[in-house]
């Protein structure tokens, strides 16, 4: 009878511990989506207000520097994570999947576009000399 209840108790369904895993995933997915959120309106503001600066230094908005093609790129990311989260049939660990990508083109946007060296945005490059 232990070990019974013991294989009941391990069951996935039946399983209090598992109930709880799934309410934190559940917790954690809405938080994301709200940080995520809030940072892609800053992101777009941040494009579109660098955008209008450009056209009034250089005399056009966009010149597709890298540093710039690397925020689009991860704008469109997080466009697409915007999507799988409302598409029911994407939503889950899709959408987890898409948010870890974005959050790893934010760090090769803010620091391996700066390896190159090259564009308007290379100010903060490492130099070896």
């Amino acid at each position: 009878m232990n070990e019974r209840s013991n294989v009941l108790l391990n069951t996935y369904f039946l399983s209090s511990k598992n109930y709880y895993r799934y309410q934190l995933t559940q917790q954690l997915d809405r938080w994301s989506y709200r940080i995520i959120s809030l940072g892609f309106i800053f992101l777009t503001i941040g494009i579109l207000s660098g955008a209008v600066w450009a056209n009034e230094a250089w005399g056009s908005y966009w010149n597709w520097d890298p540093k710039e093609t690397w925020a689009f790129i991860n704008w469109t990311v997080f466009v697409i994570y915007f999507h799988t989260r409302t598409n029911t049939n994407l939503e889950g660990v899709n959408s987890a999947l898409v948010a870890s990508m974005g959050f790893l083109i934010i760090w090769i946007c803010y620091f391996g576009v700066n390896l190159l060296g090259i564009g308007l945005h290379s100010y903060g490059s490492f130099t070896l000399n």
